[in-house]
């Protein structure tokens, strides 16, 4: 059983990771690896691999007596401080503490998180509006901050990295953890490859819509078997190193002679992605987000773009067939 990494940030760019690594083999580990009781990685995932690849031990220090809740906010807290995030990722991480405590107060999550209850109260508007959380009952406060009043309305629960076709690899996810792909992109996938012979991530139910005439489930790790050439649909897990690891194997299967459809998260400036996208013909961004599915049917709201990566030979076909949700760029 692999241990958790609270990563709630996506992992850095393969030039940021260089450099981070060639700082810790002229200087050493200067921050200490963050672990809670059960040897789980709260935070310093980044600083644990460039030790691994140097073959150096790194510092630990181990936080206790923390809920799964407060470590997932510990290590939010952590990355707005110290990383070099954009307003987007800044956004990102402050919606999914509200996704996760939609009850609190704009101040209470801003004291979480060490930012100001105005970023926070601009961020809960616009996720209202968007839909991704239910409008609160509120009262105003002597300070003027909004604060929710004691009854709330019910707040609707969202993903904020959903994953279909298997158990999620997401360490902050909250409530269920397994999510589907809405049928219409399914259908456009197999209208372009014609089928797919492997979904080498994927469950039992998931593959009620996808159809594919073999499939890996978690419990098989698709991973660990032999992948016939053939045409794939594939929407791997988001964590790492597990997203990594599918990518650079995807990728290989191409170079074999497989054919396939990538369904992934539009993380332009991670390697994975870059290791799939160097591999495709064309790639789809939707104009609008995917609202997975959860096991009920019921849509959820993430907060990042994805992107529908195609390695094959006939551009035309797939942008015949994904040019009505979103741009398709063709690669070489």
């Amino acid at each position: 059983m692999r241990n958790r990494v609270y990563q709630v940030m996506p992992d850095l760019s393969l030039e940021d990771f260089s450099a981070l690594k060639a700082d810790i083999d002229a200087r050493g580990v200067l921050v200490p690896v963050e672990y809670d009781e059960a040897d789980n990685i709260l935070d310093g995932h980044h600083r644990v691999r460039a030790c691994l690849e140097l073959g150096i031990e790194w510092p630990r220090f181990v936080r206790k007596g923390m809920t799964e809740a407060e470590k997932r906010t510990h290590a939010r807290q952590l990355n707005l401080a110290r990383r070099h995030l954009n307003q987007s990722q800044k956004r990102d991480l402050i919606g999914e503490q509200l996704v996760e405590t939609p009850a609190k107060s704009n101040r209470q999550v801003a004291a979480g998180l060490g930012v100001s209850p105005t970023t926070v109260g601009s961020i809960r508007d616009q996720m209202e509006a968007d839909g991704m959380v239910s409008k609160m009952d509120t009262i105003t406060g002597k300070d003027g901050v909004s604060q929710p009043a004691r009854k709330p309305i019910r707040t609707v629960y969202v993903d904020p990295a959903p994953i279909n076709q298997r158990q999620s690899h997401v360490q902050y996810n909250s409530g269920e953890n397994e999510w589907y792909t809405p049928a219409v992109f399914i259908e456009a996938a197999r209208a372009v490859l014609g089928g797919f012979d492997l979904d080498p991530a994927s469950s039992e139910v998931a593959n009620r819509t996808v159809k594919a005439d073999r499939i890996f489930t978690a419990q098989d790790d698709g991973l660990a078997q032999e992948w016939p050439i053939g045409a794939i649909w594939l929407n791997p897990p988001y964590a790492q190193p597990l997203m990594g690891q599918f990518a650079d194997r995807f990728a290989a299967e191409v170079q074999r002679g497989s054919t396939g459809i990538v369904l992934v998260n539009n993380a332009t400036e991670t390697a994975w992605f870059q290791t799939i996208a160097a591999a495709c013909s064309a790639i789809c961004f939707p104009k609008s987000r995917i609202r997975f599915l959860r096991p009920q049917g019921n849509p959820g709201a993430p907060l990042q773009g994805q992107a529908i990566i195609y390695c094959g030979v006939d551009v035309e076909a797939f942008t015949c067939e994904f040019g009505g949700f979103g741009l398709v760029v063709s690669h070489g």
